[in-house]
């Protein structure tokens, strides 16, 4: 699934391998958390990510 947002806030950013988990807003889905190793992303920047649901 493709969802398009902007980048709300930041919550954990790795400056050796650009792990990041971060808030997203989308217009579709509303507040959504993102995770994966997203190096030159800022508050503000919209992205197009692609979901992937990971069942326990």
């Amino acid at each position: 699934m493709e969802l398009e947002g902007q980048i709300d806030s930041i919550i954990y950013y790795n400056e050796i391998n650009s792990y990041t988990i971060a808030r997203m807003i989308t217009k579709d889905q509303g507040e959504m958390t993102i995770v994966g190793f997203l190096p030159f992303v800022n508050v503000g920047d919209s992205l197009t990510v692609y979901r992937r649901i990971c069942n326990s």
